[in-house]
């Protein structure tokens, strides 16, 4: 680790990025493989020194089991852990001196995410919240052709997301820990909408309430932005077996965006293909390369903790909705 001039930390651009991933979960296997590309030296610390050797030996890793060998072994510590833990591991982090890049959800609560923010920010540190969507190169595409104004002024966009459902008996099940279906899942669209459509000032949700034990859970989210366009999310833990897609629906006054994560194409209103994802761009390790920038001492990435704060709030909006009935204003629940 260097010192800037300003005296924020930053690492040193010429040396292998340094990782010490925290937690064994499918989320810490995917950002190891992500780290691997950039060609960075990784460690792994869990709070099972089993499961930590266990993860280490399949991903050629070396397994730390002490928080001062994590610490020793790192300049970036890498939350991959449940969301009511990202908060203490941030603090902790940040108190050492070392720059944290935290799985989405950023935290339990916006006065958790506050707190993490500011840590980092009076530690000199960075903090980077991996709202990955921002870098899938299909998302990318569209974006970037709503920007030029490939669909004209934009309208009405919706999303539909599913994956298989966690389990009964896995934290994710436990709101009071996971934040529930909306934080967990729908927190990638609702951040992509808010990126290309701008501010929300008022979310609607909806969950449809399981038909029995391992019925699919349903939700939804309804988006009004600033400038009137409204966006429709919707997000489903499914049976045991389902395969994770995503679609999206992007419409304008003079054209629209398609996509299906099944048959991973973008195309026009015409069925013309906008862009074909080859698989060639890994956009964990996309996201990961931009957040080493920042820590270098470069421009900020694409997504901000500020942008993991809102995106947090606009789904703890909709569960809220979800509960209550009524709409909310997510900014009031940054207050």
């Amino acid at each position: 680790m260097t010192e800037a001039a300003d005296g924020a930390r930053t690492l040193d651009a010429t040396a292998r990025p340094r990782v010490a991933i925290i937690g064994t979960g499918q989320m810490g296997s995917r950002h190891v493989e992500a780290w691997h590309r950039l060609g960075a030296e990784v460690v792994v610390h869990s709070r099972s020194p089993e499961r930590g050797r266990a993860f280490a030996s399949e991903h050629g890793v070396r397994p730390v089991t002490e928080p001062a060998e994590v610490l020793a072994a790192a300049d970036v510590i890498d939350v991959c852990t449940p969301t009511d833990t990202h908060a203490t591991l941030a603090h902790w982090a940040a108190r050492a001196g070392r720059h944290v890049v935290c799985e989405k959800p950023l935290a339990r609560d916006p006065a958790e995410g506050r707190t993490m923010i500011d840590a980092c920010i009076d530690a000199g540190v960075g903090l980077c919240v991996a709202q990955v969507l921002r870098y899938f190169p299909a998302y990318v595409v569209a974006r970037d052709a709503i920007a030029a104004g490939r669909i004209g002024r934009p309208e009405e966009f919706t999303f539909f997301r599913q994956a298989e459902s966690p389990g009964a008996q896995t934290w994710f099940a436990d709101v009071a820990r996971s934040g529930g279906l909306l934080v967990d899942l729908a927190i990638h669209d609702l951040d992509y909408a808010r990126w290309v459509a701008g501010e929300v000032s008022e979310v609607v949700g909806r969950t449809t309430p399981r038909s029995g034990p391992g019925a699919p859970l349903r939700s939804n989210a309804t988006l009004t932005h600033a400038d009137g366009v409204t966006t429709r999310v919707e997000a489903v833990w499914d049976v045991p077996g389902t395969e994770v897609r995503s679609t999206f629906e992007l419409a304008g006054d003079e054209g629209v965006l398609r996509f299906d994560s099944a048959a991973p194409v973008v195309t026009d209103g015409t069925g013309a293909v906008v862009y074909a994802d080859d698989g060639s761009i890994d956009p964990f390790a996309e996201q990961f390369a931009e957040f080493v920038t920042a820590f270098t001492g470069g421009p900020e990435p694409r997504v901000t903790a500020e942008d993991g704060l809102i995106a947090l709030a606009i789904a703890l909006g909709a569960e809220e909705s979800a509960r209550t009935g009524r709409p909310v204003d997510p900014a009031g629940l940054l207050r």
